[in-house]
């Protein structure tokens, strides 16, 4: 008869775990804002950088959106009134990918050369300049590498995301999170994105 307040006493501790998944990266006790914010910026600042990169191919201009991506940390949620940093790790992550590529977009469009700064669809860092290479194969990378800008500039904007990301190493998960779609549609999404990419590959 003593075991129902000894029982229920624990139900309370259970409730305030969300999802299993989150334990580790929300921690019940508050971090203060700032110390969140420098490990957030220090732990997203290369990947972000990178994408960023892919996107834009040009190092100065993949700083500046990186640095307004994460920039952004401190701004309270639209509506919500609740700040990016009170939120879980991987839902942060996703958020700051989503705001990198917007920003990216955003610089695309407002310059009007989006066939010229695309980023190359194969998972690179950020090109050494190197003595080695002869004139001529320098100049058949470049041409290379113009053709699939233009090729991905021939890509909705959405399946240009998902085809950067999965060729940048993301999971289907990180990517569905990123796009905010269902992890079952990123299959589909990013079939289409490789079958339109080819067909505008090989129509240059």
């Amino acid at each position: 008869m003593n075991h129902g307040p000894t029982d229920t006493r624990e139900e309370p501790q259970v409730a305030t775990v969300r999802n299993p998944a989150h334990a580790r990266t929300h921690p019940v006790d508050p971090v203060d804002p700032e110390v969140r914010f420098e490990r957030l910026f220090r732990r997203h600042y290369r990947e972000l950088y990178g994408l960023a990169y892919r996107l834009l191919g040009d190092r100065e201009e993949a700083e500046d959106v990186t640095q307004e991506t994460l920039g952004k940390l401190a701004a309270p949620s639209a509506g919500a009134g609740q700040s990016i940093l009170e939120r879980p790790d991987d839902e942060v992550a996703a958020w700051l990918r989503r705001v990198c590529l917007n920003a990216g977009y955003n610089r695309l469009r407002g310059q009007r050369r989006v066939a010229d700064r695309l980023a190359r669809l194969r998972r690179l860092e950020p090109p050494e300049t190197s003595t080695d290479d002869p004139p001529l194969f320098e100049a058949l990378r470049a041409e290379e590498q113009r053709s699939v800008r233009r090729a991905l500039a021939a890509l909705p904007e959405r399946q240009r995301a998902c085809l950067l990301l999965r060729h940048a190493g993301y999971s289907y998960a990180e990517i569905a999170a990123t796009l905010e779609i269902a992890i079952g549609s990123v299959g589909v999404l990013l079939a289409r994105a490789e079958r339109t990419f080819v067909e505008a590959y090989q129509g240059l």
